[in-house]
């Protein structure tokens, strides 16, 4: 049996509990979020909506973009893609240079290299682009000045060409020539430019000093007016071909699938051809560290070079005259 101590423990303990648990009760709604409105509601939906139409707006955009556009007009019209016009550029060729100077004190060798030279009627208006090599000799000065005029030079040259297969009058002259004749007008038309690039850098460099004074109305020494000259290897890269024209020793080298092939000859006194040429112009091959003209040249072509050519006792020992290469 229980007392009435119990009972009256017990009662109080229940009534406890009841207002813990409402306490409770009361504390969790006002913790909740309150529940939105019907109004709240629609404006929510509509927001969605909208964000939903404009993230579809936005992708449609995308692939449109990314479709080729069409045009129609009536229902017969067919759609049909819009034609490219536009060509797309070429790109430049990718090269390197390197000088040494080597023994010599003074820096004697120039480089000149342009990109997209020209575009003339000979490479059917696509670039032409420009390398070339000058070793000077006997001072810097013809080796820059080859640097700064010969590309003006071969791009006149080139310029003025009509293209191979037309005639002087733009004709053509398809029905006249086969394909390997008119191949051979083209070719011949490249070494037509540069035979007549380098005769006009050789007159210039004739009648221009040392010092860059035109007509050696200076006080240069006569002896670096005598021997002052370079060597010339030029190299004309277009998309079909490679034209190289060289007078003198340097040398033009091709590299195709690992193996070197050869684009100049070097112009050297000691060669059967050179020799005989230099000895039938009252010349003389002298081996002095190697085989020399007169003891002094090791090339027997160069551009200027005014004690070799114009000489009292011996007449045009060097010569000017290029040899051309055309590789495809």
């Amino acid at each position: 049996m229980l007392s009435d101590n119990d009972d009256q423990d017990k009662c109080r303990e229940r009534r406890r509990r009841r207002i813990e648990m409402r306490r409770l009760a009361v504390i969790s709604v006002a913790n909740s979020p309150p529940k939105p409105s019907n109004q709240n509601q629609r404006e929510n939906t509509s927001r969605t909506e909208c964000s939903a139409d404009s993230k579809r707006i936005r992708m449609t955009e995308k692939i449109d973009l990314l479709e080729p556009s069409y045009s129609s007009s009536g229902d017969e019209a067919e759609a049909s893609p819009e034609p490219e016009s536009e060509v797309p550029p070429v790109s430049e060729p990718v090269f390197g240079s390197m000088s040494v100077s080597g023994r010599s004190r003074d820096m004697e060798d120039t480089i000149s290299v342009r990109t997209s030279l020209c575009r003339s009627e000979i490479s059917t208006r696509r670039p032409v682009h420009f390398f070339a090599v000058f070793d000077g000799h006997g001072g810097p000065h013809v080796a820059a000045l080859c640097r700064e005029r010969m590309h003006e030079f071969v791009k006149e040259e080139l310029t003025s060409l009509s293209k191979a297969g037309e005639t002087e009058s733009g004709s053509s002259s398809s029905s006249r020539y086969g394909h390997e004749e008119r191949q051979g007008l083209l070719e011949e038309r490249w070494r037509t430019a540069l035979r007549k690039s380098f005769e006009r850098m050789d007159e210039v460099a004739l009648s221009t000093c040392t010092c860059g004074r035109v007509g050696y109305k200076c006080r240069c020494h006569p002896m670096e007016v005598a021997l002052g000259g370079s060597t010339a290897v030029v190299a004309l890269l277009s998309p079909e071909r490679i034209v190289v024209a060289n007078c003198g020793d340097s040398r033009a080298v091709l590299c195709r699938a690992g193996t070197a092939i050869p684009l100049s000859q070097d112009h050297k006194p000691d060669r059967s051809d050179e020799l005989a040429r230099i000895e039938a112009a009252g010349g003389r091959v002298i081996f002095v560290n190697g085989a020399r003209v007169e003891g002094i040249l090791a090339m027997s072509r160069a551009i200027v070079c005014q004690q070799m050519r114009i000489s009292t006792f011996h007449g045009g020992e060097t010569s000017k005259e290029q040899q051309i290469s055309v590789k495809k």
